[in-house]
Order: C-alpha cells, then sequence, then structure tokens
C-alpha cells in the first residue's frame, strides 16, 4: 500500500523491526456496531514515552505509546446524522492507545501478528497504513451499567482482526472482500523518523469550553510534546527547537510547541474527522 509517508516508513522498517518477538457539533454518542466488519487502517501515530498506570502498587517507568484508528466501513457502521438542516453520513472509527512493545506477551505484539497475518515481508506497523482488514467488534459497558464500549479484542480470541477475507467453511475457498477507500486522511507518525508531512497529519484545529476555559483540541500534538523523551528527540529536532518553531501558513499549519497554542481558528485541518464521527469528536477531542 502506498502512500504519502511510504519512503520515511520503509526507512524505518528497515532498522525496527516490529515483526520479532522477545520472549518475555450536538451529536449523541455512537457506538460502533456488534459483529463483522471490514475497515482501512488509517492511522499509526507514536506519541513517545507516556505516563504508566501502577501495577498491585509498583510504580511502572514511562513507556513508548502509539495511537491507532481503524475506519470502519461496513455497512453496519455508517451512521447518518444531521447538520446544518442536513443530512451526512460517517463511517464509525475504531481507536486503541496501546504501549510499544515487541515481547511475545504484550499485546501490540499479539495485534501486530494478527495485522501481518503470516506476511514475512511486514516488519514495521506502518507499513500497513491505508490497507483493509476484517475486525470483528464486541461490546462492555462500564461498572454502572450506564455506558457501553465497542472492542476489537476478546477474552476468548483476543485481537479479533485479520485478513480481509472469508473461508467457506465446505469447501476451505478464500473469498477475498471488497474494502471501501479510505474516507478521513490518514495519520502517521514515526517517533524515531518524524517529517513535517507527518506532523502536519496530526494537528487538529480548533478549541472547546470545558469548566468555563478554552482548551485546544491539539490533543494528539501535544501529548507528543509532553512526552518525557521529547527533550533531544528527532521530533524535537524537526519542529525546530521550541523557541525556533515559526508558523505561518506556508510553512505549517501546527502550533507552537513551546505555547501549545489554542487555534483561534475553528476551521478543520485536512486530517481532522467531521464532527460526531466518534466518541472523541463528541467530546471536542477530536
Amino acid at each position: 500500500m502506498t502512500n504519502q509517508f511510504t519512503a520515511a516508513i520503509a526507512e524505518t522498517a528497515s532498522t525496527t523491526d516490529q515483526s520479532t518477538a522477545s520472549t518475555g457539533g450536538n451529536f449523541e454518542r455512537t457506538v460502533s456496531a456488534l459483529g463483522f466488519t471490514t475497515a482501512r487502517f488509517v492511522g499509526y501515530v507514536e506519541i513517545g514515552k507516556q505516563p504508566q498506570r501502577a501495577y498491585e502498587g509498583q510504580e511502572k517507568p514511562d513507556a513508548p505509546e502509539v495511537r491507532l484508528t481503524f475506519e470502519l466501513n461496513g455497512p453496519k457502521q455508517i451512521t447518518e446524522y444531521e447538520k446544518d438542516g442536513e443530512t451526512h453520513k460517517r463511517s464509525n472509527l475504531q481507536r486503541e492507545k496501546i504501549t510499544i512493545s515487541q515481547s511475545d506477551k504484550s499485546n501490540f505484539f499479539k495485534l501486530f501478528t494478527k495485522m501481518a497475518y503470516g506476511r514475512s515481508d511486514i516488519k514495521h506497523m506502518a507499513q500497513m497504513l491505508g490497507e483493509g482488514f476484517l475486525i470483528k467488534i464486541s461490546h462492555n459497558t462500564s461498572k454502572d451499567g450506564k455506558k457501553t464500549y465497542a472492542n476489537m479484542k476478546s477474552k476468548e480470541n483476543g485481537w479479533e482482526i485479520g485478513a480481509p477475507s472469508t473461508t467457506d467453511p465446505v469447501t476451505n475457498d478464500v473469498t477475498m472482500l471488497n474494502v471501501p477507500e479510505a474516507t478521513v486522511a490518514l495519520q502517521c507518525l514515526l517517533w524515531d523518523n518524524p517529517t513535517q508531512e507527518m506532523w502536519d497529519s496530526i494537528f487538529i484545529d480548533g478549541s472547546y469550553e470545558k469548566d468555563g476555559v478554552s482548551v485546544s483540541k491539539n490533543f494528539i500534538q501535544n501529548e507528543a510534546l509532553d512526552a518525557s523523551n521529547f527533550g533531544g528527540s528527532a521530533l524535537e529536532a524537526l519542529i525546530g527547537g521550541m523557541e525556533d518553531l515559526t508558523i505561518t501558513p506556508e510553512k505549517s499549519s501546527a502550533p507552537s510547541a513551546v505555547e501549545k497554542a489554542i487555534p483561534t481558528s475553528n476551521a478543520k485541518s485536512p486530517s481532522e474527522p467531521e464532527a460526531g464521527a466518534d466518541p472523541l469528536a463528541d467530546l471536542g477531542l477530536a
């Protein structure tokens, strides 16, 4: 799958092999529909080392994390909504934020293995950006029973993702499924090999009000800037240092790293999904 990030991804895959395990508007929140759906892998965004939850009372060190986004485009995953008196359609998005680890027991490596489905030439998850998959969505509810969440992972089978195909149980004939093209812009950020185009792809313009305070919607870039290993990183070098980054329409749509400025415009960036496209957007967070 060729996209605007292919060259940088190929360079990263040649030095970072993730395929080898180490032993050891006013919109109502929409929950993705249950069952199987075709999907496209539209977001691979490394956000650097982030705080981890304590385990059994023991503090854990910061660890590198990645944000993954899949556009669910099966018939049951298309939602209609009203905006400005007009009816619009959108595909549900499934987002996952997980720790990057090549331990054979880690969530990341198990997901990588399912997505590669035996292809030995895939060395890095970002190489699959833009590809189609078959995903099975399951639901769980909050402890108080008031909220329902969509998952692509189950206790019984782990990550429910694989090749976009079905197998006839009688003849064992394999049929490849048609996966619609993505309707949202691809997002990618490689922590050790970033490009300006990658950085711009994760920018989200606008702000929202929370407890009377204006908050930037640009939370993904801000997460990366807050990473404990941002200082001295390739990303810091890319954006030119905190004091030197000058934002102009011709240079970049990204905010200043030192101020993490709240955008004054409410116009969407090309990579921002339409309002209400997912629960984060409903909260003004995407």
